[in-house]
């Protein structure tokens, strides 16, 4: 199936977008020639209502992200352009980022569970790993004296766990059955979330780069994603389908090497698509280039079977 949508975009309104050329009249003009019928901006925003934003996001408040519907250009090529936003949901406090009330203001929502790289928020450290970074800030304050306690601490924290498996030695930790573990547990968390169920019966939602942990290295996350149990899967999209909650396809989560042969995200959404989701595809793309990406969403359909009617009705 040719994809005619893409919705989870990310222009110059997301501080984690360098590309001057990813405007919001700039994406619409590119989604026209590549086909689209829908097209969605979805930068990154939090809301002020909610508590516990972190520096970054405190930076992409709602009326910020709002001003991007003011730069949809009047002609759209015949497309329907929507106003968006992925906030973000931390799974360690149970805390979505965004209102129910609030998300009206928008066309549709993404909640990710899986930006694992903010450290504290949306999953732990292994026991072990903690155990690690509390070595590694002790060896710091020792060798730098004059730093504080909580300087040392904060240093340790910026470093991987590859990096402190080096430094500080220990056996290596079986990332893949702990990120897989914390995909699962996260998932369902942010399904039993109130506010969570609030927003998905009153604005169509859907999950962001669902199961697949984000910004750790490639082989990691692959592994994960192999990991991860079937009977575990289909409990979760199981949730997901009840709420009436969208999967997405996010093209950037997905190696076209071999026509996806070793692909274990091909897998994760023939279970979603087994179990009877609905779904919606984005290219999470941060340039105006990574638009061309949609195309992988062509095979990726075939691949996983899904038809013009496993589709949320918010991206047909």
């Amino acid at each position: 199936m040719k994809i005619t949508h893409d919705i989870h975009t990310h222009t110059l309104y997301s501080l984690c977008c360098y590309d001057p050329e990813a405007t919001v009249q700039a994406y619409v003009r590119r989604a026209a020639e590549l086909g689209h019928t829908v097209f969605g901006i979805s930068n990154h925003l939090w809301d002020e209502k909610v508590p516990g934003a972190n520096d970054w996001y405190q930076k992409q408040m709602i009326n910020y992200g709002l001003a991007a519907r003011d730069s949809v250009p009047a002609d759209t090529c015949g497309m329907r352009v929507m106003i968006g936003a992925e906030t973000e949901y931390y799974a360690m406090t149970d805390t979505l980022g965004m209102l129910a009330d609030t998300a009206q203001r928008f066309d549709y929502i993404l909640v990710p569970h899986s930006h694992v790289h903010m450290k504290g928020k949306v999953c732990p450290d292994p026991d072990d790993v903690q155990t690690r970074r509390a070595a590694m800030a002790r060896k710091i304050a020792e060798s730098m004296p004059y730093l504080s306690e909580a300087q040392a601490k904060k240093m340790a924290g910026t470093l991987s766990v590859t990096d402190l498996e080096a430094l500080v030695y220990a056996e290596p930790t079986d990332l893949a059955k702990f990120y897989s573990e914390q995909m699962i547990n996260s998932f369902e968390a942010l399904m039993n979330n109130p506010e969570f169920i609030k927003m998905a019966a009153r604005v169509p939602t859907s999950v962001a780069h669902p199961m697949h942990a984000c910004c750790i290295p490639r082989e990691q996350t692959v592994a994960a994603n192999w990991a991860l149990p079937e009977a575990d899967l289909r409990r979760c999209f199981e949730m997901a389908k009840k709420l009436g909650v969208g999967i997405e396809i996010n093209t950037s989560c997905f190696n076209p090497a071999d026509d996806y042969a070793n692909e274990a995200n091909i897998r994760t959404m023939k279970i979603a698509k087994d179990v009877g989701c609905k779904f919606t595809f984005g290219t999470d793309t941060h340039s105006l280039k990574g638009l061309d990406s949609i195309r992988k969403g062509d095979r990726i359909s075939e691949l996983v079977g899904i038809t013009e009617d496993d589709l949320l009705d918010v991206a047909k």
